[in-house]
C-alpha cells in the first residue's frame, strides 16, 4: 500500500474551490476599485486633463497583465490554486499602478 496514491478527499477539493472563488472575488474587487478610483479622480481634474485618467488605467492593466504572466511562469504548475493566487496578486499590482499613476497625474495637474 506504500506505492499507492490517495485520491483527494471531497473536503479538500471543496475547500480548494472555495479558496479559488474567494481569490477571484477579491481580485475583481481590486480591479473594480482601480476603475472606480480612476473615474472618481477624473471628476476632480480640470476639463482639459480628464482624458489622461485613461493612461493610469492603461498603466494598471499593463502592469497587471505583465505580473500575471510573470507569476504564472514562476509558479508551480501542479498547484491548483496557483492561477487564482497569481490573478489576485496581479490585480493588487494593477491597482497599485493605477493609484501611483493617479498620484502622478494629480501632482502634474496641481503644478499646471
Amino acid at each position: 500500500m506504500k506505492g499507492l496514491r490517495r485520491f483527494p478527499s471531497c473536503l479538500t477539493a471543496c475547500e480548494s474551490a472555495r479558496m479559488d472563488e474567494r481569490n477571484m472575488m477579491w481580485a475583481m474587487v481590486l480591479i473594480g476599485t482601480g476603475i472606480a478610483s480612476a473615474g472618481g479622480a477624473g471628476l476632480f481634474l480640470p476639463a482639459g486633463q480628464r482624458l489622461s485618467v485613461a493612461l493610469a488605467l492603461v498603466l494598471g492593466a499593463g502592469m497587471g497583465v505583465a505580473s500575471l504572466f510573470l507569476l504564472m511562469l514562476a509558479g508551480s504548475i501542479d498547484d491548483p490554486q496557483a492561477p487564482a493566487q497569481a490573478f489576485l496578486i496581479a490585480s493588487a499590482v494593477g491597482l497599485a499602478s493605477v493609484l501611483a499613476g493617479l498620484a502622478v497625474l494629480f501632482r502634474r495637474a496641481r503644478t499646471a
